[in-house]
């Protein structure tokens, strides 16, 4: 049992502390409620039993339920006493606390306490509420919404709440495939022991997924039998109920299971521990139980359950399940036409209806599409598990041609966002062969997807070379990238142009234009292809794309220079592909977010976030990930002051053939930087050159920008060295930038204090020290507010000591802290999110240096605050 202890870490810690207060002399007492097969008994298990401390166990005993005093009797025996034979509920109790307490300290187990004799549980609780005085402790557990619980009350209570997702995971065998274990965890609802279970029936075919895992809990097991007694002793009505609960699914219509004035109380039947109430009406305590349940039901009983629920509903708000159930009350299969028809009325039950539809459709091209459609939207709902196996039974039945040609192209997204790329570039190659032309151009499109995310420049060369028989928009852009991978910038360059001026508006084509604009040296025209790529897939044109369009909506804000836009978008696309089972676009997307940290000078957040990803990275290989991750690893080296391993990290990126010719270029100027902190010099000219001669044939003051300031941290003469910097802010300055024009301030300062400029390099740096601080980048502002020090400034220059210096916005935020407002009352005042309270709190810290809400309304509350 001690496998089955996840998740339980406040409990046990309670029980621990409850331990050491008996030890210490001190008593007390807990109920610890779960439902069944939640692990009370298990987490009994783990109180220590050696020791000071004895420890007396007793279980409640069905059969012992019925005979007075039996209960004591056998919790008297663990403890080594003689049980208390005379008096009342008070005197035996307060025998029995002394009897105990003689012996020593001695903690008392009392396990399904609901099924003890009621003599003994008054006498055990009325010693548990008063013992707290002495070294004896009393621990009960009886299961949820348990009526004996009511002769418990006053003892505080721990409940043991379902497992969640990444608790339950632990739990599941290594040989069981990730889409399987999925299937597990959402089968058991939470329950450990259903789980391990359903984990141990799994033959070897379930367990890689090859065949659907069992949704019933197995046979001749205790969850089995426990949940059968259980239903099987309920009276006609509540078994009723409880069996209509088991034929809806969770995402079925609102009111399916509602109950009927003839139900009993659902308080009742919860207590059967077979159902659970939530806004949706009274639904299965888990799929696992409701599967057993329905399988126990006689066909009568299922058909009356069917037509409650058909009756529930509204066949105009909810055609598709009335129709199933209607049909399943009336023992038909005719209906997988009409449930066809309208699977997609309703988005949130539509996997369920195109599921329903393809079971009763016969074997043929009309069930592999219904099949795919199905698993296509298990799959935007999360669930990969069943989204692969339907597509694997799709391929059974689809004839040669088209059909089998989507249902390919369906496996090698799915594929690309969540298995090996590098599996998915071939699934995906090999459905474009069976395609019509425009449908053949998305698989080579998503085919060279997964070669770039694999890093792999030879097959992303390839998949270009063979998309070119398509003669579409796809196949332009794929040979400009191509061309641009292998330096053949003319060409490539006149191919993006072409995409930029005919890509569509629908969420691949602004992905496409995005794409092209970024390697042509746009960055603001990719950042707005992106967004609109983001609101196309956010309003419903093909949502499994916004997690991508995110990943690009999140890299051009990180190259414009905007970081806490690049944070924000990779936490929503983190989420999002989560959410939508697309495990390697939320890897990308915990880099990206890295990479945004990083250049804000965060360094600890930086590599927790790559730290986040690179398991997923490793497992799968996502190669341009570890590229990126691997830059991330460089800048972060450079923020402490390695330049030597930042070197060595950024230059192994540059190995020839690697497809990562993204990553590659936009890296060089920290290789530059790094290069010629560590005295190789000749190494940061060689990459100097080739990104000069990207940026501008690009003409972009972006990158031009970071250009010169490589060229300026090169230069040996100080005027060349000065014309470089000056040019750079210049064009930084033109082109919107902050943090980065910060950043180019402060390398100007340096250069222009070893010349002993002192006061020129302070004018510098304290433009360079507001605009660090109004990005939010401390790192930066705390670097920046050293070298003004080392200029010899004052503190008070770089500090300002009263809110005249702050801006408006800032003002009224003080006003506000003056008054007492907490950050999410100041946040609903002023119409903003709290993170952007807090991000002008720290601002406004750093400008009046004090270090808190204290401080600061001393700063601002002196003779004249009140004048206005």
């Amino acid at each position: 049992m001690a496998a089955a202890i996840v998740g339980r870490d406040d409990v046990r810690a309670r029980l621990a502390a409850l331990h050491d207060d008996v030890g210490a002399g001190r008593g007390g007492a807990l109920v610890l409620v779960g439902a069944r097969g939640m692990g009370r008994t298990a987490v009994l298990d783990t109180v220590p039993t050696g020791g000071p401390v004895r420890v007396a166990a007793v279980a409640g005993i069905a059969a012992e339920s019925e005979l007075p005093w039996a209960g004591l009797q056998r919790l008297c025996a663990a403890a080594g006493i003689t049980a208390c034979t005379a008096g009342d509920v008070q005197p035996r109790a307060a025998a029995l606390h002394e009897r105990l307490a003689v012996g020593g300290p001695v903690l008392c187990l009392v396990d399904d306490a609901h099924l003890l004799d009621v003599e003994s549980l008054d006498v055990l609780a009325f010693l548990a509420r008063r013992c707290a005085r002495g070294p004896v402790a009393v621990v009960f557990t009886v299961p949820l919404a348990a009526p004996e619980a009511d002769r418990l009350a006053g003892l505080h209570v721990e409940t043991l709440p379902p497992l969640t997702d990444d608790e339950a995971l632990r739990l599941v065998p290594a040989r069981v495939a990730a889409p399987v274990a999925a299937e597990l965890i959402e089968a058991a609802g939470g329950n450990p022991s259903d789980l391990l279970e359903l984990a141990d029936a799994l033959t070897a075919a379930q367990a890689t997924g090859s065949q659907p895992p069992p949704c019933e809990l197995p046979a001749e097991g205790r969850g089995r039998d426990a949940v059968l007694r259980t239903f099987r002793g309920l009276p006609d009505a509540a078994r009723a109920l409880v069996l209509r609960a088991s034929c809806a699914e969770p995402s079925e219509a609102l009111g399916a299971t509602e109950a009927s004035a003839d139900d009993p109380e659902p308080a009742e039947v919860q207590r059967s521990g077979l159902v659970r109430s939530t806004a949706d009406g009274i639904r299965a305590a888990s799929p696992a139980v409701g599967a057993t349940v329905y399988a126990a039901a006689s066909a009568g009983e299922r058909n009356d359950a069917h037509a409650a629920i058909a009756a529930s509903l509204d066949p105009r708000r909810h055609r598709a399940a009335w129709e199933w159930h209607r049909a399943c009350a009336e023992g038909r299969d005719d209906v997988a036409d009409r449930l066809a028809a309208v699977a997609d009325d309703n988005p949130e039950a539509s996997a369920l209806a195109w599921h329903r539809a393809a079971r009763l459709t016969p074997p043929g091209a009309e069930k592999a599409e219904r099949l795919r459609r199905a698993a296509c939207r298990y799959w935007a709902e999360g669930r990969v598990g069943p989204a692969r196996r339907l597509l694997g039974h799709a391929r059974e039945h689809a004839p040669p041609g088209p059909v089998v040609g989507r249902v390919l192209v369906a496996v090698g997204e799915i594929e690309l966002r969540d298995g090996a790329p590098e599996v998915a570039a071939h699934q995906l190659l090999l459905a474009a062969r069976k395609l019509p032309v425009e449908e053949a151009a998305d698989a080579f499109l998503l085919a060279a997807e997964a070669r770039r995310t694999a890093a792999d420049g030879c097959g992303h060369a390839e998949t270009a070379r063979l998309a070119a028989a398509t003669e579409t928009l796809v196949a332009t852009h794929l040979a400009g990238m191509a061309a641009m991978f292998t330096r053949d910038h003319a060409a490539g360059a006149a191919a993006l142009r072409k995409v930029l001026a005919e890509a569509g508006d629908d969420v691949r084509g602004a992905l496409c234009a995005a794409e092209a604009a970024m390697t042509l040296g746009r960055p603001g025209l990719a950042h707005d292809r992106a967004a609109a790529a983001a609101a196309g897939a956010r309003g419903g044109d093909n949502p499994t794309l916004l997690p991508t369009a995110l990943f690009q909506f999140s890299l051009t804000s990180a190259l414009l220079d905007r970081p806490h836009a690049a944070v924000e978008a990779s936490g929503e696309g983190v989420a999002l592909a989560v959410a939508s089972g697309q495990r390697n676009t939320a890897a990308e997307h915990e880099v990206l977010a890295g990479l945004a940290y990083v250049s804000l000078g965060d360094r600890d957040a930086a590599l927790a976030r790559v730290a986040a990803a690179q398991a997923r990275i490793d497992r799968v290989g996502l190669r341009r990930a570890a590229a990126l991750a691997e830059w991330v690893r460089g800048c972060a080296d450079l923020l402490d002051d390695r330049p030597a391993d930042a070197f060595r990290r950024l230059d192994a990126l540059f190995v020839p053939g690697t497809g990562r010719s993204t990553v590659q270029v936009a890296a060089i100027p920290q290789l530059v930087e790094s290069a010629i902190r560590c005295g190789e010099s000749d190494s940061a000219r060689r990459a100097l050159e080739r990104y000069e001669t990207w940026a501008e044939s690009t003409g972009t003051g972006v990158w031009l920008a970071l250009a010169h300031r490589c060229r300026a941290l090169l230069a040996a003469d100080p005027a060349t060295a000065e014309e470089h910097f000056r040019r750079a802010v210049e064009l930084q300055r033109s082109g919107g930038m902050t943090l980065e024009l910060a950043r180019t301030e402060l390398a100007y300062a340096r250069a222009l204090r070893r010349q002993r400029r002192n006061r020129e390099a302070r004018s510098v740096l304290r433009d360079a020290f507001r605009l660090a601080d109004d990005a939010g980048a401390g790192y930066w502002a705390a670097q920046i507010r050293d070298e003004l020090r080392a200029a010899g400034d004052r503190a008070d220059e770089t500090t300002p000591s009263s809110a005249e210096e702050l801006t408006p916005q800032q003002e009224r935020i003080v006003r506000l802290v003056a008054d007492g407002r907490t950050n999410r009352e100041i946040a609903e005042r002023l119409a903003i999110s709290r993170r952007t309270v807090e991000h002008h709190l720290r601002n406004i810290f750093v400008r009046l240096g004090v270090r808190s809400r204290v401080e600061l309304v001393a700063a601002v509350s002196g003779p004249s605050a009140g004048n206005g």
